[in-house]
C-alpha cells in the first residue's frame, strides 16, 4: 500500500478531481433512482382462481380443485400444490423452488391448464403472481354523494381513468367496484306455474330474439355478398312484448294438458262408449264456431321488466356513501414518488382535487417520503453528532473536517453503485446507508488518528499522511473486509429473507468498500493539504506528556490512555496465570447470554407505524351481502365518530382487493381506516377492537397495516384422509388454544359450517315427466343464480334474468315449475344439512387450518407456548399436525439469519487467518463477538424492545465494529512484539489504539441516538427501528469496554498456552503518573523483568494509598 498512498500524495489534484467526479456521478444517479417503499421481490408462487357459480365447497373441491391439482402436479420445480375450495370459487396455490424463474413457471402453468378439462359452466382460470409492484401504488375513492353510483362509475370510467392512464411510471389504471345500469327481468314463479312455463323456455326466447350471426353468402351478378341474420331487442317495451309462447304453442299445451288432440289431429274415439240414450238430444249447429285460440304468453305477462342498477363488484362504501375505487398500479421500473406527483397534477388539472367526494385513500409515495425523510433526517443528525464526537476527541477542526469528507463521499459512491446494480431507493437501501454511517467513518478515523499521531511526533503533514496510512493499511483493509463479510452473506445465503435484504447488504457492502477507498486515497491527500504546520504545532501542544520509548513506541500518551493503562496492567497481572478464573468468567458470560436471550421478547418483523388500519368482520356463513352490509353499519358509525379517524372504507362481497382477485364471501366485510396521525394508529386500533368485540363477539379482527412480512399470526395445520377425524381433531385444537390468554380469534376451517339445502332428485320420477337429474340441476341453477342473457340496444346494456328472490326466500323452492304440470317437489326431496365453508388440500391430502391472532409482544414465546400445548394433545390416529404462521416465519428467518451469521464468521475467520498468518489471533478476535451479544440483548431487555430481524441486523453491525476494533488492537501487538514482552506489548497497543477504538464506538453510538430515541422521526418507522439502534448501542458499550480488557487477556492466555511460559511480567503503571510507562516499556532491558516488578510494587502501594 505504500506505493499506492505515495502515488496519491504525488498526484493530489488527480485524486481530488476523481473524487469530485465520483461524488457528482453519485448525486446525478441519486435523482435517477426509482423510489419505492420496499424492493420489488417476487414470491415463487403462482395463484389460480376459478369461478364455479352456485357450487358449494365440497362440489368445487370435487369438480374443480381435484382436476386442477392432478393436472398441475409434476410441473418443473414445483414443490407443493395447495387447493382451497370455497363457495363458488377454487383457489390453487403453486409453490415453486425459490431459485426458479417465475415467468417460466407461469408459462408452464398456463400450458398445463389448457390440458385440464373442467365441467361446463366453470369460468376460465385466472392466473396471478404476487409481487409488491402489483399492489396499487395509489387508490382514489369516488363516492356517490347523490346516491347515483352509476353516474359515479361512468365518470370514473370515462373521465378520471383515461386522464390518469399514461401517468409517468404507471402500468395500469383500474376501476374497481361501482355500478352499471342493467335491465332486470324478475320472473314471477306463480305466474310461470300458472302458464305452465319453465325458466328454460324464457331463456330460449330471450336468446332467440337477440341474434347477430353470419348466415352465409349470396351471389349478386359476379359478386359474392355476405348475409348477416340479425334481430335485436332495443327498448324495454320490446322486452315486455317478447313472445315467450305463441298462441299455437299455448293451445297445443292446453290440449295436451286436457287430453285433447291438437289442431290438425283427428279425434280418436274412446275405446268403449255407452249405449245411446233414448231421450232426444238437442240438434247441434250445422256449422259450429271454432273456439278462440288462447292468447300468446308474452314476457310482461310472467315477469317484471325494469331498469336497475347493479353494483359491479360487491358493495363498497366510503364514509357511509356508496363508492368505487380507482387504482393506479405502478410499472416495475416506475418511480412511486414521480408517479404520485404526476397523478396529483392530472387530478388538479381536472379540478377534482377540491371535491370532497373524491378522496386519496392510499398513496405509497406518502409512506415512502415519510420513511425516507425520517431516515435521511436521522442519518444527517447522526452524522453531525459523529463528526462532533471526532472533534471532541481530536480537538482539531481541520482534522475533523478531513474525516467528515469521508461521509458524503462514501455515501454518494454507494448510491452510484446502487444505481449501477439496478436497485431502487427504498427503506432497505437507505437503511444500509444509515447504519453504515457509523462504520463509514471508522477507516477514516483510524487513518487520520494514526496520521495525527505522526504529526504529534514532529513529522511533516505529507510524511505523516504517508506513514500514518501505510502503517494501518493492512489492518484497515482486513477490518473492512471482515465487515463486508459480516453483512454480505445475508443477501446471498438464499431464502426469501435473503432476496428481501439483498439491497440492504449490497448497499452496506458498497458503502464499506467506498469508505476503504476514501480512507487510503483521499484522506492522506486531505491530511497533507489541510493539516498545515500550524495544525501540527497545535497537535503537538495538545498532546500532553511525551516519553521516549524508541522508534516503535509512541511519543505521546493520550489523556484517554492514562486511566486505562494501569487498569489493563492490573488485569493482566491478576488474571494472567489463572486459567480457572478465565474459564469461570467465560462460562458466566455465556450463562448471562443464554438467560438474556431467553428473556427477551421475539417477533418476526415490524416496519413501524402506518396511517392505515385494516381488518375484517366475519358474520355467520350464509349471511347475504345485503344483511352483512346492514350489520356492519354499526361499526362504520363507531369508526367515523372516532376523532382520530379520517376515512372509513368498507367492502363487502368483493373479489377485488388490493389489486388482486380472490374468492367472494358475502358474510365477510373488509374495512380500511385512515387515521389523521399515524402515531395514534395503535390507540385507534385498540379502541375499535373493543367496539368490534362488543358488536360481533369474536367475529372481527383489526390491525395496523404493515407493508412488510406479517408479524402476529399463529396457525396449526392438521392433515388426514378422513374428514370426520379431522373435524374431531380440529375441535380439540380450537378448544385448547381458546384457553390461551395470549391468543385471540381462534378459528378453524371447520369451526363454523355453512347451512345448505340438499336437493335429492329421484331419477325415475324425473324420467316419467321427461326430465333428467341434469335438467333439474340446471333449472335450480337458473333460479338461484341470476345470469346475463344478452344486451339491450346498441348501447349494450346487459339484460339480467332472475327469479323473484322473495319467491325462493319464502320457502317456495319446492314449487319451482320444471315443465307443464311439474314442480320440483314432484321429482325431488329437500333436506337441510351443514357443509364446510372451505375444503383445503395440500398435495392431494385434506388439510384443516386453525388460525389465531397473537396478542403478546413476544410473538415467538406465545407461539412456542401454543405449539407445546397443541403437541400435548392426544389427537385421533391418522392425523398429522404442523405449526405455521409467525412461529414458522420467526424460525425460518432466524434460521436464515443464523446461517448468514455462521457464513460470515467462517469468512471472517479465513480473512483473519490470511491476514495474521496464524490461527491463534483470529480465535482471540472472534472471542470478542459474544461480548457484543451480551450488551445488545441486555439493552433490548431493559428497554422492552423485541428481538426480530432489525435487531439481528444490529447484531451483525456490532460484530463488524467489534472485529475491526480487535484487529486494530491485535495488529499493533503483532507489529510491536519485537524486543518486548507480551504483556508490555499489549499495554503499549492499548495505550495507542484506545483513542481510535473509542472514537469509532462513541461516534457510532452517538450517530444512532436519533434512531434509538425516535425524536427525529415523524413516526414512519422502518427497518432502522429502535430495536436495531438499541442493540448496536448496547452491544458497542459492552463490547468496547470488554474488548479493551478481555481481548488482551484472551490473547495473552492463548499465546501462553502456545509458548508454555510468560515472556516478561505484566508491566506496573502508576495511576498517579503516566510517565511511569517508560520504565515498564524499558523493563525488559533490566533482565528478568525485575525493573517492571519493582514498578508493579510501586503501583500496588499507590493503589493502597488511594
Amino acid at each position: 500500500m505504500h506505493s499506492i498512498v505515495s502515488w496519491c500524495l504525488n498526484n493530489r489534484p488527480v485524486v481530488v478531481l476523481f473524487s469530485l467526479v465520483l461524488m457528482g456521478a453519485g448525486v446525478f444517479s441519486t435523482f435517477k433512482l426509482n423510489q419505492e417503499l420496499l424492493p420489488s421481490v417476487e414470491f415463487p408462487s403462482v395463484f389460480i382462481l376459478v369461478q364455479d357459480p352456485g357450487a358449494g365447497p365440497e362440489q368445487v373441491d370435487r369438480d374443480v380443485s381435484k382436476p386442477l391439482s392432478e393436472g398441475l402436479t409434476g410441473l418443473p420445480r414445483l414443490k407443493h400444490v395447495q387447493t382451497i375450495a370455497s363457495q363458488g370459487f377454487s383457489t390453487v396455490i403453486l409453490t415453486f423452488d425459490l431459485d426458479s424463474s417465475l415467468k417460466e413457471d407461469q408459462d408452464n402453468t398456463n400450458q398445463r391448464l389448457n390440458q385440464v378439462q373442467l365441467p361446463s359452466g366453470v369460468g376460465k382460470p385466472l392466473v396471478q403472481t404476487f409481487s409488491f409492484n402489483a399492489i396499487p401504488s395509489m387508490t382514489y375513492t369516488l363516492a356517490a354523494k347523490d346516491g347515483d353510483l352509476v353516474r359515479a362509475t361512468r365518470e370514473a370510467n370515462d373521465v378520471i381513468a383515461p386522464a390518469l392512464t399514461g401517468a409517468t411510471g404507471s402500468a395500469q389504471v383500474k376501476v374497481s367496484g361501482g355500478a352499471r345500469e342493467r335491465v332486470l327481468i324478475t320472473l314471477d314463479g306463480a305466474k310461470l306455474a300458472d302458464k305452465g312455463l319453465s325458466l328454460q323456455q324464457v331463456q330460449q326466447a330471450l336468446s332467440g330474439a337477440n341474434v347477430d350471426l353470419p348466415a352465409g353468402t349470396t351471389l349478386d351478378a359476379d359478386k359474392t355478398l355476405p348475409v348477416q341474420a340479425s334481430s335485436s331487442l332495443r327498448t324495454i317495451d320490446d322486452l315486455k312484448n317478447l313472445v315467450v309462447v305463441s298462441s299455437a304453442e299455448q293451445a297445443a299445451g292446453e290440449q295436451a294438458a286436457a287430453g285433447q288432440p291438437a289442431a290438425g289431429q283427428a279425434a280418436t274415439p274412446p275405446a268403449s262408449s255407452p249405449a245411446p240414450s233414448r231421450t232426444p238430444a238437442a240438434r247441434p249447429s250445422p256449422n259450429p264456431a271454432p273456439a278462440a285460440p288462447p292468447p300468446a304468453v308474452r314476457l310482461g305477462d310472467v315477469a317484471k321488466v325494469e331498469l336497475d342498477n347493479q353494483q359491479a363488484n360487491g358493495i363498497s362504501r366510503t364514509n357511509g356513501l356508496a363508492s368505487l375505487q380507482i387504482q393506479v398500479i405502478r410499472a416495475s421500473n416506475g418511480n412511486a414518488v414521480t408517479l404520485s406527483d404526476d397523478v396529483r397534477q392530472r387530478i388538479a388539472k381536472l379540478k377534482l382535487d377540491s371535491r370532497d367526494d373524491l378522496q386519496l385513500s392510499t398513496d405509497s409515495a406518502v409512506d415512502i417520503k415519510a420513511s425516507l425523510n425520517d431516515l435521511v433526517h436521522e442519518g444527517l443528525i447522526g452524522a453531525g453528532l459523529a463528526i462532533l464526537v471526532i472533534f471532541l476527541f481530536l480537538g482539531s477542526l481541520r482534522a475533523t473536517l478531513v474525516t467528515a469528507v469521508s461521509l458524503p463521499t462514501s455515501v454518494l459512491v454507494a448510491l452510484l453503485g446502487t444505481s449501477i446494480g439496478g436497485f431502487s431507493l427504498n427503506v432497505l437501501t437507505l437503511a444500509g446507508l444509515t447504519i453504515a454511517v457509523g462504520r463509514i467513518v471508522d477507516d477514516a478515523i483510524v487513518v487520520l488518528e494514526n496520521s495525527y499521531r505522526h504529526l504529534q511526533q514532529g513529522e511533516s503533514p505529507t510524511d505523516a499522511a504517508l506513514h500514518g496510512a501505510t502503517e494501518v493499511s493492512s489492518a484497515v483493509i482486513s477490518s473492512t473486509l471482515t465487515s463486508v463479510a459480516v453483512f454480505l452473506p445475508i443477501g446471498v445465503v438464499g431464502g426469501i429473507i435473503s432476496r428481501f435484504f439483498l439491497p440492504f447488504s449490497v448497499t452496506v457492502t458498497i458503502s464499506l468498500l467506498a469508505s476503504l477507498l476514501v480512507a487510503l486515497t483521499l484522506i492522506p491527500v486531505l491530511v497533507s493539504f489541510i493539516l498545515s504546520a500550524k495544525a501540527r504545532r497545535q497537535a503537538h501542544q495538545a498532546g500532553g506528556r511525551h516519553i521516549n520509548a524508541g522508534a516503535t513506541a509512541p511519543e505521546h500518551v493520550s489523556r484517554l490512555a492514562r486511566p486505562y493503562i494501569p487498569v489493563l496492567a492490573w488485569v493482566l497481572r491478576r488474571f494472567y496465570r489463572k486459567s480457572l478464573v478465565v474459564a469461570v468468567a467465560a462460562l458466566a458470560l455465556i450463562g448471562v447470554l443464554v438467560l438474556t436471550y431467553a428473556a427477551v421478547p421475539k417477533n418476526f418483523f415490524d416496519l413501524g407505524g402506518s396511517a392505515y388500519i385494516t381488518g375484517n368482520i366475519s358474520l355467520p356463513p350464509g349471511t347475504t351481502s345485503t344483511a352483512t352490509s346492514d350489520r356492519v353499519k354499526a361499526f362504520e358509525a363507531a369508526a367515523r365518530s372516532d376523532p382520530d379517524v379520517k376515512t372509513v372504507e368498507v367492502t363487502i362481497a368483493s373479489s377485488d382487493f388490493g389489486g388482486y382477485t380472490g374468492s367472494v364471501s358475502e358474510n365477510d366485510a373488509r374495512f380500511n381506516l385512515i387515521v389523521k396521525n399515524k402515531k395514534s394508529a395503535d390507540q385507534v386500533r385498540q379502541r375499535l377492537q373493543s367496539k368490534l368485540d362488543e358488536l360481533y363477539g369474536k367475529g372481527g379482527t383489526i390491525g395496523v397495516q404493515s407493508f412488510g412480512p406479517p408479524s402476529s399470526a399463529f396457525s396449526v395445520s392438521l392433515s388426514g384422509r378422513d374428514p370426520n377425524t379431522l373435524r374431531a381433531a380440529s375441535d380439540q385444537v380450537v378448544a385448547k388454544l381458546s384457553q390461551n390468554s395470549d391468543l385471540a380469534n381462534v378459528k378453524s376451517d371447520l369451526t363454523v359450517r355453512q347451512p345448505e339445502t340438499l336437493v335429492s332428485v329421484d331419477a325415475n320420477k324425473a324420467a316419467e315427466r321427461g326430465l333428467t337429474p341434469n335438467t333439474v340441476a340446471f333449472a335450480l341453477a337458473g333460479v338461484l343464480n341470476p345470469k346475463d342473457v344478452g344486451t339491450l340496444g346498441t348501447g349494450g346494456t346487459p339484460i339480467t334474468l332472475r327469479v323473484d328472490p322473495s319467491y325462493v326466500a319464502a320457502g317456495k323452492l319446492a314449487d319451482l315449475p320444471l315443465g307443464p304440470g311439474t314442480t320440483l317437489k314432484d321429482v325431488a326431496t329437500m333436506t337441510r344439512t351443514d357443509a364446510p365453508t372451505t375444503v383445503t388440500r395440500v398435495d392431494g391430502t385434506q388439510q384443516v387450518t386453525v388460525n389465531a391472532d397473537v396478542l403478546a409482544a413476544d410473538t415467538q414465546g406465545a407461539s412456542t407456548k401454543a405449539t407445546q400445548s397443541v403437541q400435548s394433545l392426544q389427537l385421533p390416529a391418522g392425523v398429522s399436525i404442523s405449526t405455521g404462521g409467525t412461529q414458522n416465519d420467526i424460525n425460518d428467518s432466524f434460521q436464515q439469519m443464523f446461517i448468514a451469521i455462521g457464513v460470515a464468521i467462517a469468512i471472517v475467520f479465513i480473512i483473519l487467518v490470511t491476514f495474521f498468518r496464524s490461527v491463534a489471533s483470529p480465535f482471540v478476535i472472534l472471542g470478542a463477538m459474544p461480548l457484543a451479544l451480551i450488551g445488545g440483548l441486555l439493552a433490548l431487555y431493559f428497554t422492552h424492545q423485541n428481538l426480530g430481524l432489525p435487531a439481528l441486523l444490529g447484531v451483525l453491525m456490532v460484530f463488524g465494529i467489534v472485529v475491526s476494533n480487535a484487529i486494530l488492537l491485535i495488529d499493533f501487538v503483532e507489529r510491536n512484539r519485537a524486543g518486548r514482552g507480551l504483556a508490555e506489548a499489549l499495554v503499549l497497543a492499548g495505550s495507542v489504539r484506545i483513542r481510535p477504538i473509542l472514537m469509532t464506538a462513541v461516534a457510532t453510538i452517538v450517530a444512532l441516538v436519533p434512531v434509538a430515541t425516535g425524536f427525529a422521526s415523524e413516526g414512519g418507522g422502518g427497518l432502522i427501528s429502535q430495536s436495531l439502534a438499541v442493540v448496536v448501542e448496547g452491544g458497542l458499550i459492552s463490547s468496547t469496554a470488554l474488548t479493551l480488557v478481555v481481548v488482551p487477556i484472551l490473547y495473552s492466555w492463548i499465546k501462553r498456552r502456545g509458548h508454555h511460559r510468560y515472556e516478561t511480567a505484566p508491566p506496573a503503571i502508576s495511576v498517579a503518573d503516566p510517565r511511569s510507562l517508560r520504565p515498564s516499556l524499558d523493563g525488559n532491558r533490566h533482565g528478568n523483568g525485575n525493573g517492571s516488578g519493582r514498578v508493579w510494587e510501586h503501583f500496588r502501594e499507590e493503589t493502597l494509598k488511594r
